[in-house]
């Protein structure tokens, strides 16, 4: 039985691992930004657009969210970055396609460092 209840408690360890980490280690606040550095082009069905959606909010990172099926505006952005797949982020103006959540951290991070070399 002891075994049973081991392997319930790592199984759920591991299920809810995320959100322990975000306890144990609380990721970088991003809340300073203001959301016309991150643009997303997303839909409402997309799964990873969901999952991005989850990572920008731990954050705190303020993004504008452009549906490309609902929005001919977006769609015609969209395609002029060069489509392909949503999610498809501008971040800092460098382009991340797909789910890349480091890639984002990267140039959201070299805004913080370029505005720290300008102060310096």
């Amino acid at each position: 039985m002891k075994k049973f209840l081991l392997f319930v408690a790592v199984f759920l360890l591991f299920q809810q691992w995320p959100t322990i980490k975000d306890v144990l280690y609380p990721p970088k606040d991003y809340s300073y930004l203001p959301a016309t550095y991150v643009t997303m082009y997303s839909t409402e069905w997309c799964g990873y657009c969901a999952k991005m959606r989850v990572f920008m909010a731990r954050r705190n990172i303020a993004y504008d969210d452009l549906d490309i099926e609902k929005s001919a505006q977006a769609k015609r952005n969209f395609e002029a970055l060069g489509g392909g797949g949503v999610p498809l982020l501008v971040v800092n103006k460098e382009v991340v396609r797909g789910y890349n959540p480091n890639l984002v951290l990267h140039h959201l991070d070299a805004i913080e460092l370029a505005a720290s070399t300008v102060q310096d």
